[in-house]
């Protein structure tokens, strides 16, 4: 029956979202007083800001990449619950979740392992959110109230002229709502099977029409997932968030603002196999209520940011700390950037920026990873330059630029990017781009050791136990060279006329001195492999009717991994990916939103081909009320995606409180 889910998906996509199609245009008139995806024309979507590939804002259809824009509505209706589930809108973009808390989330391939994805660089409002410990991205974490964003920017390729070093295979920047925009009081109280919980409370207040704060906090649990037997991984989880946000202007054209959040996991349990150090090939489950705590501050001076010439100024403070049973970290990050832009002559405009990165971390080894030294302090200096020119008038455009990189793991770094790109009409783009991003090995790369097992020297050798025991594993060396990628892109963007969009990518990467491990796993990591990843990536969006908009994508990856290494990765991501999703709006009060996602097999992690539906209905019995209920992998009971969790069927159901605005 498999192989009838995805069709089962569709026919339920269709079903759902032309329960009424026949409504009257009464009904729909009075829709109007609602900001609300499926009322909003494509015309107006493909108009939406981006400022991730530019650094300045352009409209989301000339920009010059594979850009992906999730709008607050866009969000706000797939009933995800968290940022990490908000990312598989994304074309392309593979969101597998690992257990209760945990999600790897990538595109384009070489995501690394079941837990990371260490090719793609997360910001929240400029702060870097991913972690440099073992290059990725830690999803519990990285969290915010959902409700606050005002779009995700995601960049499917590289980001390296203005985000630098990691930026490899893409960024992912979430990008929050000015305070004046969140003005009153919110009140989210939701709960679901499989013990989820969760509660929102956020007040804000616009002291004139220049100035505004909000605070918030944000409570989440969640139950334990199983195994393929039926038998818990003691994996429940807690968390507890809050945050504020300022906004105030010093003159007419510059702005600030003063933001910061705390967030603490009350918990984080984890149950987990280790070796015994001290024991010959001795082991033992072990669960733990991991440690894991954090918090930031973060200010921003902006002057002219919508005029010709202008500049920002941003610094944050970030401390981390996360205990395990594995091993245990608390890091201190310190941040400032600089950037300028400004128009020279008629045709070009040229913005440049420095950066300074200090981070310092203090490592408790565990029986699983070791690190010496144990407390190391490092710095990135950065320096970008990036020019746009029109070639021909309103129609040709190019964008060269690079960035300078002086980073403690790897010494001076050049990442040049070239984009081209085509507007023979308002409503059409043509683009082509070349770039040389690179990724720093990562602090375990550099200085830990992975250990598998305690083993007896004697017993290595071959003979009787000698009685002394050493651990067994992968280490790393600070003699590694920075992973690199020389990066071809050609993408297509086409809206015809005000119901139809359609979004073509294509991509071939050629990855260089991969950073991977030695033949058997044992031993020393080195940079001896190479590999190659190309796709497509296609996507359309209708706009039906003036309450029923769909969505659809899909794409396609080859992996292929040259060398000694890394094998692994050629089957650690899934070759094609699809999905559709349906916007529809009842009348004035009610609208259904339904997804459908298929993900291939991915052999190297024994996961089968699955297709999931999600269908969602939301009702509005008055201003200010809203009553939703989702439910999420209703084809099946459960499924895997990545790792040994099996992944439920869920239902969640949320009210949502607003007054005062």
């Amino acid at each position: 029956m498999k192989q009838w889910g995805w069709a089962i998906g569709a026919a339920l996509l269709l079903l759902a979202a032309m329960g009424k199609a026949g409504a009257s245009e009464a009904d729909a008139g009075a829709n109007t007083d609602l900001s609300r995806l499926a009322n909003m024309s494509l015309e107006d979507l493909m108009k939406t800001r981006v400022t991730t590939v530019s650094g300045r804002p352009s409209s989301r259809i000339s920009t010059p990449a594979a850009v992906t824009v999730l709008t607050a509505e866009d969000i706000r209706r797939s009933g995800a619950r968290n940022v990490a589930e908000a990312l598989r809108l994304v074309p392309g973009m593979f969101v597998g979740r690992v257990n209760s808390s945990s999600w790897v989330v990538g595109a384009r391939g070489l995501t690394g392992s079941s837990l990371t994805a260490t090719r793609y660089l997360v910001l929240i409002d400029g702060r870097l959110v991913y972690d440099p410990l073992v290059s990725t991205t830690f999803w519990d974490t990285a969290d915010t109230v959902l409700s606050d964003i005002d779009r995700i920017e995601v960049i499917r390729g590289p980001g390296a002229t203005l985000w630098g070093a990691n930026a490899m295979n893409g960024v992912i920047s979430i990008i929050t709502k000015r305070a004046s925009e969140t003005v009153g009081s919110l009140v989210e109280l939701g709960a679901g099977n499989d013990g989820e919980r969760q509660a929102v409370v956020r007040y804000g207040v616009a002291r004139d029409e220049d100035t505004a704060w909000r605070v918030w906090a944000k409570y989440g649990d969640h139950g334990d997932f199983q195994n393929a037997a039926g038998a818990s991984i003691g994996d429940e989880w807690s968390s507890v968030r809050a945050g504020f946000r300022y906004d105030g202007v010093f003159t007419p054209t510059t702005d600030f603002t003063l933001q910061g959040d705390v967030y603490n996991e009350p918990k984080a349990m984890e149950t987990v196999l280790l070796p015994v150090p001290g024991q010959d090939r001795q082991f033992q489950w072990q669960t733990t209520n991991d440690t894991v705590r954090g918090g930031n501050l973060l200010f921003r001076i902006r002057h002219g940011y919508d005029q010709p010439r202008g500049w920002f100024l941003r610094a944050y403070y970030d401390r981390t700390q996360r205990d395990t049973s594995r091993f245990g970290v608390s890091r201190r990050t310190a941040d400032v950037e600089y950037r300028r832009w400004l128009d020279w002559g008629d045709r070009n405009n040229l913005i440049w920026g420095l950066q300074y990165d200090w981070t310092h971390d203090d490592i408790a080894s565990g029986p699983v990873l070791l690190f010496d030294p144990s407390a190391r302090s490092w710095t990135s200096i950065n320096a970008f330059v990036q020019n746009t020119t029109e070639l021909v008038d309103d129609t040709l455009f190019a964008m060269v630029g690079t960035k300078f990189t002086d980073h403690s793991f790897v010494g001076f770094q050049t990442q040049p990017s070239v984009r081209v790109w085509w507007t023979p009409t308002p409503t059409q783009t043509l683009w082509a781009a070349v770039s040389r991003p690179v990724r720093v090995p990562s602090r375990f790369e550099e200085n830990g050791e992975l250990v598998f097992a305690y083993v007896d020297t004697g017993a290595i050798a071959g003979g009787p136990p000698s009685g002394v025991i050493v651990p067994l594993g992968l280490s790393g060396t600070e003699s590694l060279r920075p992973e690199k990628l020389l990066a071809y892109e050609l993408g297509h963007r086409l809206q015809v006329g005000n119901g139809w969009v359609f979004d073509t990518s294509l991509f071939y990467n050629d990855y260089r001195t991969l950073v991977g491990v030695p033949p058997g796993i044992f031993g020393t990591f080195n940079n001896d492999a190479s590999g190659v990843t190309y796709g497509l990536e296609f996507t359309a969006s209708a706009q039906l009717t003036d309450r029923w908009r769909m969505e659809g994508s899909w794409s396609r990856l080859v992996t292929r991994i040259d060398g000694p290494v890394l094998k692994f990765d050629e089957a650690n991501t899934p070759r094609t990916l699809a999905q559709l999703h349906s916007y529809f709006d009842l009348g004035a009060d009610v609208e259904v939103n339904a997804s459908a996602y298929y993900v291939s097999r991915i052999p190297g992690l024994g996961v089968d081909p699955y297709t999931r539906a999600d269908l969602g209905l939301t009702w509005r019995p008055r201003e200010g009320l809203a009553l939703s209920l989702t439910g999420q992998n209703l084809l099946h009971a459960q499924h895997r995606e990545v790792t040994g969790a099996e992944i439920p069927r869920s239902v969640f159901a949320q009210a949502a409180f607003e007054f005062g605005n």
